[in-house]
């Protein structure tokens, strides 16, 4: 195990993607949210939230990045949770095409990630 595997650096690229958007979407409703004056708490909490969320997904590029077996075990939750989330939403994923992508993305990750060869990698 003297290397990164492809697909785990792979997969803390896409975590680093999607944080990076996370924390722009979070950053710009903030920005509308202040122009929205009496009506910004409206749309300040959704953005909070939304740029937590990106901050959570930078430390889990990170902990996948660097093989911490944290990472793995949080990474598998969040995507279990994706899926989860994705059942719910059954009704509309088959026409959300966005739903329906990152449906797929999350159990490809939750699959790669129950691999034992890739599980090894993770200390």
């Amino acid at each position: 195990m003297s290397g990164k595997p492809t697909g785990v650096i792979l997969l803390a690229v896409l975590q680093l993607i999607a944080a990076l958007l996370y924390i722009s979407a979070g950053g710009i409703l903030v920005m509308a949210a202040l122009a929205l004056g009496p009506f910004a708490i409206l749309l300040a909490f959704p953005a909070l939230i939304i740029f937590i969320v990106g901050i959570i997904m930078f430390i889990l590029f990170y902990g996948l990045f660097t093989l911490k077996g944290w990472a793995w075990f949080w990474a598998l939750i969040a995507n279990i949770l994706g899926l989860l989330g994705g059942i719910l939403r059954f009704d509309t994923l088959l026409t959300d095409y966005l739903g329906l992508g990152g449906f797929a993305v999350s159990l490809i990750i939750v699959i790669y990630l129950l691999l034992p060869a890739t599980k090894a990698h993770f200390r």
